[in-house]
């Protein structure tokens, strides 16, 4: 079954950042930022270590709220319990899903909650890939329980390169000078810098290119066309679409498109029934939100190879789709602490890059389309670029 609630980072995690670095003085309360540790663990697939967060979060703030304040006047959603049940859900847990997420409909129902309470009665609880490592004991705030303090990082943050991406020109539609002074383009582009899962062109290259070859910045781009042009900067995937006006509403259409193929790998779109700064900016991060959820990070394991066709351990049930790329490499010897004496990292070996082929309920086929250090082998790891 394809799986439709992926994990992500609210927008208002990377706002809080910069506010609570403003207020550097004090710095964010505890439970605050092991609620945020465990949003980041669960964006990496790392859902064992984000029930910790999620637990120590809970002893100080044990209520779901969209509204809890965090530090003065600054106010954040939180919603422990209900990641918390995701969390279990993902990790096959039934029970503990069951009860987490009733809490938190009890306290502060939410469509999210929701939409995973739905998919546990049905008994629609995915299986687990296995995992190397061990979560954990008694994460509190970045900090382990030797009491030595660490930063966190995922595996999508040291394996590989994020999946790249241009943001090309627009087409504008049914638009005269509404818009005024706004510039859609960096607000796009700004839009899909602030999700925080792409590695996003910087606008002066892009017109640099777009002006060699004579394309200015019109938005009037067709698909092939945009595909070469991503081609040419050297980014995996390029977002090109329209905004359209229809009385005094507005409309944003996107479309994802792979350099190598110029086929389409998603299509989004966010309406506004007015037009202002603040609706175009909503519907800017909307359309980046729907996008990156289509490009889930997923963890797995190599369990075939077949000279240059390799398959591996998660498929649609995952989010995995044709066409998107995954980087393969073989963890090698542990880096250990040299004053708790804990494993804290492995030696990482990057082997290829593979391209999704053909995708099945539990695993997929991918092909090699670049080799960096080496051939793949069965028990190899993966994970999408």
């Amino acid at each position: 079954m394809v799986r439709r609630f992926n994990i992500l980072i609210p927008l208002f995690s990377f706002l809080l950042s910069i506010l609570f670095s403003v207020h550097s003085f004090a710095g964010p309360p505890q439970w605050y930022q092991a609620y945020e540790n465990g949003l980041k663990a669960m964006e990496g697939n790392d859902y064992q270590n984000a029930v910790n967060y999620f637990k120590t979060a809970l002893k100080d703030k044990n209520k779901d709220s969209g509204k809890q304040r965090a530090m003065g006047t600054i106010f954040v959603e939180y919603y422990p319990h209900r990641e918390l049940g995701i969390c279990y859900y993902h990790l096959g847990k039934q029970q503990e899903a069951l009860s987490e997420l009733n809490i938190s409909m009890s306290q502060s129902p939410s469509n999210r909650a929701r939409q995973y309470l739905d998919e546990v009665n049905k008994g629609n609880i995915p299986v687990p890939s296995p995992e190397t490592t061990e979560p954990a004991d008694n994460l509190v705030a970045g900090v382990t329980a030797t009491g030595v303090t660490g930063t966190e990082v995922t595996s999508s943050e040291i394996i590989g390169d994020r999946m790249s991406i241009a943001v090309l020109p627009f087409d504008s539609k049914g638009l005269g000078n509404e818009l005024g002074s706004i510039d859609l383009l960096d607000k796009l582009i700004t839009g899909f810098v602030n999700i925080n899962r792409f590695k996003v062109i910087e606008r002066a290259l892009l017109e640099k290119i777009l002006e060699e070859q004579k394309l200015g910045m019109s938005g009037v781009i067709d698909v092939s066309t945009a595909a070469e042009i991503g081609k040419g900067i050297g980014v995996d995937a390029v977002v090109v679409g329209s905004v359209t006006r229809a009385s005094n509403a507005l409309s944003i259409d996107a479309r994802v498109i792979d350099t190598e193929t110029a086929a389409i790998l998603t299509a989004k779109d966010a309406y506004s029934s007015r037009i202002s700064l603040q609706d175009i900016s909503q519907m800017v991060s909307d359309v980046a939100e729907k996008i990156k959820n289509e490009f889930p990070i997923l963890n797995g394991y190599v369990i075939n190879v077949d000279n240059k066709e390799i398959t591996i351990d998660i498929g649609r049930s995952n989010g995995l789709k044709r066409g998107m790329k995954c980087h393969v490499y073989r963890e090698g010897a542990p880096i250990v602490h040299p004053v708790t004496g804990k494993v804290i990292a492995r030696e990482i070996d990057e082997l290829c890059e593979v391209q999704v082929t053909e995708v099945f309920d539990v695993y997929a086929n991918a092909m090699i389309v670049q080799t960096k250090g080496g051939i793949p082998k069965i028990r190899d790891r993966i994970i999408t670029k």
